[in-house]
């Protein structure tokens, strides 16, 4: 049913009066109508015009006489320059149009497009959000009697949940708190009360036992690292092999004998793993570390592998066709496509490698997805088949003679003469004695020589040769810091080895004379300074000197006097940081809160858990920021939040989206969404929607059954072209003078050429809808046999204005036009499963240097389904596109 809005006599009245591009409004002949046909967007000023218009604000106190809810939603339109839920375009927009447009007659069409406050879907999961602190009592539920902490460890984190469920009465469903909480890395001493008694030996489970628990619980275990990749490492004991979860890069290297405390949870076909709620600490470095003997897999054992009930952590090699969709990897099996191989989180892919035939080793871990199966396999090697490998992991190289290597991996440090790299085996110095080119993020191939230097093996600058592989990997932004104690800091120089830290300490900065400074950090309680080593100057604020700091940086060993090189990744002031250091806490000596973290009441299970989603991150604002600021809550978080996400997300990626939880006031914690373009900038939180109006006996209305209605017979109406690729050819899409738009990348002097185009609709709000689809006819000629090679109709519920930026689904096309001739066929798809959200077409056009067709496309329309349409028809009197 039509929403109808209608304009008073009175307005009409004066509305009469209006200039509408008449030279003389008072002698027009009755028999002349004036059935307009006008496309429009909305300009800024245009909105604060609506707010104001009489008829509108009447219609608006009608809705709500005593509130005036509806009133303020209206007079916010004019501010905000953008319509909501409470203040829609369909109930305003009828009168601004009577108004600009006073003659216009019955049939008159108006397609408008303007903006729409339309927050991340996400942002509405944060409901009765409120604070929560937790009491003595609490730590005393969690410690009992034999332990006097006022302070949570990785042990215990995970009491949590249970502390929210005792101390929160009748919870609703999607109610959140934020819990904030006394934090410390190191675990409580239970041999003295607190009185200084020696700390107990620790007991670990056994590897083999934890795979036979039937529910999660705490446990601590200790093994070897024998395979890492982008978010989890396997630890293997004398008993066993175990995956521990961490959903960040951690950066300890093979060989590695860690110890491993937290959560054990029940992962999918019984194969238990840590959780990401897990810590690992370095306990020491095995003497040497080889790769065990693969098991040679087939097609059919890699298909009972997937099927069985509960399969152990293996290594292997298998082959098959390695492919890439997006950043999944996978391997295609020969005769069997129920199961693939998938390389896991993958750390690194050579997209030279993809469609290719390749020898996968490395380890299987379990099985994902349900209707096809993917095994999970944590590479130590990929080559192409029938080609030798000459890569050398790079963690064997730590045990392996001085000599010549190639390594591949990405770059996850650098300073002013090379940088650290890493390909989960472990990481390595590449010294260029110059300014190295490379960028965090960039994968790379290197060619050279080692050399022992610090204790440590590293690439020396002579003969080195260095090859960019790709740019842009998002991996090494949250790399996951180990803590050293001082304990452990004053013993590293005689057992020196590659490890990423956090560590607190004051900074002394000295003018060497000699053009450069230095920079060493004093930790309290390690009898030596670490010293920076080959520092960027401009990555240090000279206000630093003298202050606490806290820097994450890579230890690379410790020169003959005993001094802990480091290369720097990141250096704040303690104080501004306060609430960025959990992992890097010592013990915490108070009840007074140190850390934060946002849980949601999960109201089928009845059960507090831990708040995530995928859409964004989600950073809650720590005690710490506000002791820094000498305040209890952000007064201008549009000058304090980008600050604070910057410090805490330093190699973000553009786009990148967090949800920040601050304290609006004191204990009133908000949210607001912030994303990073050039700097960290509060999401504008509206989109562009273009909704069709008509005119009636009766008035203006929505037109709610039309959401796109486009010939192109005169131009692109409300769609518009993104070009993404284009190989000396100017233009791909363009308006054909007969009618209709053609794409082509073809040209009669050069023939075939490379490139992409999109042709893309107005956003559509699919809010109301129940059976929308598509129809439009289209021809093309000189195509593949599968048009969808080149020629796809996509469809996207996150385009924001970049085709390149959003997500996309490939329509299927059922008809085709047979390549001999331009007959154009028509073609219907169903948009039903799309219901309830921001709706985005297009025509996509990709063309290669052999393949490039002419597709025509025309009458586009998106409408919900006409009643009583058989099969076939394209479209009723009403319905049919305007001509």
């Amino acid at each position: 049913m039509k929403k109808k809005i209608f304009v008073s006599i009175a307005l009409l009245a004066l509305l009469a009066a209006c200039d509408d591009h008449y030279d003389d409004q008072f002698n027009i002949k009755p028999d002349i109508t004036d059935v307009k046909d006008i496309a429009m967007t909305l300009e800024t000023a245009d909105y604060g015009t609506i707010s104001k218009l009489s008829a509108n604000q009447e219609l608006a106190l009608s809705k709500d006489p005593e509130g005036k809810t509806y009133v303020e939603a209206l007079a916010e339109v004019g501010t905000n320059h953008y319509f909501t839920e409470e203040a829609p375009a369909e109930d305003y927009l009828p009168a601004y149009l009577k108004s600009k447009y006073p003659n216009a007659d019955e049939g008159s069409r108006f397609v408008v497009t303007y903006k729409l406050f339309s927050p991340s879907e996400y942002m509405g999961d944060f409901k009765n959000l409120s604070a929560y602190d937790l009491t003595e009592d609490d730590y005393k539920t969690v410690w009992g009697d034999k332990v006097k902490a006022s302070f949570l460890s990785p042990s215990t984190v995970s009491k949590i949940p249970g502390l929210l469920k005792a101390a929160v009465n009748n919870p609703a469903a999607g109610d959140m708190k934020v819990v904030n909480y006394a934090y410390s890395q190191t675990e409580p001493s239970i041999g003295g009360g607190g009185d200084g008694g020696d700390e107990p030996a620790p007991s670990y489970t056994s590897v083999a036992d934890l795979l036979k628990l039937t529910s999660k619980g705490e446990y601590t275990s200790k093994g070897e690292v024998v395979a890492v990749n982008a978010k989890s490492f396997i630890l293997k004991d004398e008993t066993g092999l175990i995956r521990v979860y961490q959903g960040k890069l951690v950066t300890c290297s093979v060989g590695d004998v860690v110890e491993v405390s937290g959560e054990v949870e029940l992962a999918k076909q019984g194969m238990n793993r840590f959780s990401s709620k897990s810590v690992f600490k370095v306990l020491e470095r095995k003497e040497a570390f080889t790769y065990p003997d693969p098991q040679t897999m087939e097609t059919a054992d890699l298909v009972t592998y997937a099927n069985a009930a509960v399969p152990a952590i293996q290594y292997v090699t298998y082959e098959g066709t390695l492919t890439k969709n997006s950043n999944n990897i996978n391997i295609v099996l020969d005769g069997d496509n129920s199961v693939q191989g998938s390389i896991t989180d993958a750390l690194l892919v050579d997209d030279s490698w993809i469609n290719q035939t390749v020898v996968v080793t490395g380890y299987l871990a379990g099985v994902s997805g349900s209707s096809a199966k993917y095994i999970n396999t944590f590479a130590t090697s990929i080559v192409v088949k029938g080609t030798a490998n000459q890569v050398t992991p790079i963690g064997l190289i730590a045990y392996s003679p001085i000599g010549n290597y190639t390594v591949k991996g990405l770059v996850t440090a650098v300073h002013t003469k090379g940088f650290v790299m890493t390909d989960g085996t472990g990481d390595i110095l590449v010294y260029k004695n110059a300014l190295p080119d490379e960028k965090v993020g960039d994968m790379v191939q290197v060619v050279g020589t080692t050399e022992a230097r610090n204790g440590l093996i590293q690439f020396t600058s002579t003969g080195l040769a260095v090859t960019s592989i790709s740019e842009g990997s998002t991996i090494p932004n949250d790399m996951v810091p180990q803590v050293l104690s001082a304990a452990e800091l004053n013993a590293y120089a005689a057992a020196p080895r590659f490890a990423y830290v956090s560590v607190e300490g004051t900074l002394t900065i000295e003018d060497s004379g000699k053009g450069y400074n230095y920079y060493n950090l004093a930790v309290e309680g390690v009898e030596k300074d670490l010293s920076l080593s080959y520092v960027d100057d401009s990555d240090v604020a000279a206000s630093l000197n003298g202050k606490k700091v806290v820097m994450n940086g890579y230890l690379l060993g410790a020169n003959k006097g005993g001094y802990i090189q480091v290369m720097l990744v990141s250096i704040k002031e303690a104080a501004a940081v306060a609430g960025l250091r959990s992992l890097a806490s010592t013990r915490a000596s108070s009840v007074s809160p140190t850390t934060s973290a946002l849980y949601v009441y999960d109201g089928d299970n009845n059960a507090w858990k831990e708040y995530t989603t995928e859409e964004a991150k989600v950073a809650v604002v720590e005690p710490g920021v506000y002791e820094s600021l000498g305040t209890d809550m952000i007064e201008e978080p549009e000058t304090v939040l980008p600050a604070y996400l910057k410090q805490k997300y330093p190699y973000a990626a553009a786009e990148s989206v967090v949800a920040v939880i601050y304290n609006e006031k004191a204990n009133t914690p908000v949210v607001a969404e912030y994303t990073l373009g050039e700097n960290w900038i509060e999401t504008t939180s509206s989109r562009l929607v273009t909704t069709t109006f008509t005119q009636d006996a009766e008035g203006i209305s929505a037109e709610a059954s039309m959401y796109v209605n486009e010939t192109f017979k005169k131009d692109l109406g409300s769609f518009t072209i993104q070009d993404v690729f284009m190989d000396g050819v100017s233009w791909v899409w363009k308006q054909d003078s007969y009618g209709y738009m053609k794409a082509s990348a073809y040209i009669k002097a050069t023939g075939n050429h490379q490139a992409e185009s999109w042709l893309v609709s107005p956003v559509m709000n699919f809010k109301k809808s129940k059976e929308p689809e598509l129809l439009f006819e289209h021809a093309c000629r000189f195509r593949a046999e599968n048009p969808a090679d080149h020629l796809n109709v996509m469809v996207s519920v996150d385009y924001s204005g970049d085709v390149k930026t959003a997500t996309w689904t490939a329509l299927t096309v059922e008809n085709w036009s047979d390549a001999t001739d331009w007959t154009f066929v028509s073609n219907k798809i169903d948009l039903s499963a799309y219901n309830g959200q921001q709706v985005t077409i297009a025509f996509k056009y990709a063309s290669t240097n052999e393949v490039a067709p002419t597709w025509e496309v025309k009458n586009v329309v998106v409408r919900e389904k006409v009643e009583g349409e058989s099969e076939g028809e394209e479209g009723g009197d009403a319905e049919t596109p305007a001509e």
